[in-house]
């Protein structure tokens, strides 16, 4: 059976004075969300820190998790250049890339971007704007591993195009998971804390 890792991206900014996967909501830190939304049966779990920045605060969110930290280089636009070190340090053939600050992301979601990553080379949902999202996404480790070594100056869009069975999911058809769509919030400020916080408390009365 293919072996399958998870990577969580967390970005070197702070959110008020506190590292930005350790902001809180709800008392509980923000990345302990996207890692509670893995799916049980990924082998792997990395925890990949934008430049090192701070890294070792997240060692204690890592122990609980069973997960390890790495120093991934900075983003700085360049979405291909994380999603290849994502493809280089895994030891999973089946890959997750999810973002620490998508506190609303839900396991049912993760677990379907991995199945689809045993069908397809990479599966990467649009958002209502019809962005592509990469760092939300699963791939497949050689075929991507393979395009990233033959087009050295290819973005992260062109380098897609090279893989074969790809596939994009549209954000209609992801309202099975979330009718709001929460996986594509992102908290960057103290007051999207507080707007996470307000939905979560509602999905569990709902529950």
């Amino acid at each position: 059976m293919d072996r399958s890792s998870a990577v969580v991206y967390v970005r070197a900014v702070k959110i008020g004075d506190v590292e930005m996967g350790l902001a809180k909501i709800a008392g509980k830190p923000m990345i302990e969300y996207v890692l509670d939304s893995v799916p049980d049966e990924v082998d792997e779990i990395v925890i990949a820190v934008e430049n090192g920045a701070g890294i070792e605060v997240y060692d204690q969110v890592a122990e609980k998790y069973f997960a390890r930290t790495e120093k991934a280089g900075k983003l700085e636009g360049n979405v291909r250049k994380f999603v290849e070190f994502a493809v280089d340090t895994v030891e999973g053939d089946q890959l997750v890339i999810l973002p620490c600050n998508a506190p609303l992301i839900t396991r049912d979601f993760t677990t379907f971007l991995l199945e689809c990553s045993r069908k397809f080379s990479g599966a990467f949902p649009r958002s209502p704007t019809r962005k592509a999202s990469y760092l939300m996404a699963s791939y497949r480790k050689k075929p991507f591993k393979e395009a990233f070594d033959s087009f050295p100056n290819e973005d992260m869009d062109g380098i897609v195009k090279k893989v074969r069975g790809t596939l994009y999911l549209a954000s209609n058809s992801l309202r099975i998971f979330d009718e709001k769509l929460g996986m594509f919030f992102r908290v960057s400020s103290t007051q999207d804390l507080r707007r996470a916080e307000k939905i979560l408390k509602m999905r569990r009365k709902r529950s």
